[in-house]
């Protein structure tokens, strides 16, 4: 699975990398490039259907509430 973000701060990276171990999968691709005032990634995820799954309904969570705090 391979997502792109946009994010507003750094840290958000450190949480997407916790929650991707957190939930058994892993990454292996991630490119990040400062763009502005805010920071465009692309990563590529790996691990069971099941377990991409869960984690792309909480990657769009996380990225749906630092958008909200970013209006």
């Amino acid at each position: 699975m391979t997502r792109a973000f946009d994010l507003h701060d750094w840290r958000l990276l450190e949480r997407i990398v916790g929650l991707t171990s957190r939930l058994n999968c892993a990454y292996k691709q991630v490119d990040v490039r400062e763009s502005g005032p805010i920071y465009r990634a692309h990563v590529e995820f790996t691990g069971s259907p099941d377990a991409l799954r869960r984690l792309d309904a909480q990657l769009t969570k996380l990225l749906n509430d630092d958008k909200e705090i970013h209006r």
